[in-house]
């Protein structure tokens, strides 16, 4: 009975860790995420505030990029922003929901990104 609770915890293990290994890929449309949206408190580089759109995951993160200086190891969060104004009032509607959404990530590069891996949304919709 032991060796097999042992067994079971670690292809348990196994399999985390290689769920957690797969990595987004940055500036490839349709990538896809899952988390908790939420609106954050931020202030952008001149101290102005900003509500940022946050994704909250409930796993870590990474985002495989060409540019060194725009890969991400590790994070738990998701800065999200409708690509187009029209699924603004989705977003709005959404908050605080568990959420899927696809679209195309790509590594914080301003003071107006408010978590290492930004997303432009072009589709988001509830768990």
């Amino acid at each position: 009975m032991r060796a097999h609770l042992t067994l079971v915890i670690g292809v348990l293990m196994l399999s985390a860790t290689t769920a957690s290994a797969e990595c987004l890929k940055a500036n490839v449309e349709g990538q896809g995420a899952q988390g908790r949206l939420t609106i954050g408190r931020a202030h952008d580089a001149a101290g102005r505030p900003e509500r940022p759109y946050i994704l909250r995951l409930s796993a870590s993160a990474c985002l495989d990029a060409d540019d060194p200086d725009e890969a991400v190891k590790n994070t738990r969060t998701i800065h999200v922003a409708p690509a187009d104004e029209k699924m603004t009032p989705a977003f709005r509607r959404l908050v605080g929901k568990i959420v899927t959404v696809r679209g195309n990530p790509f590594g914080a590069h301003t003071a107006h990104h408010h978590a290492p891996i930004v997303m432009l949304v072009t589709e988001i919709r509830p768990r």
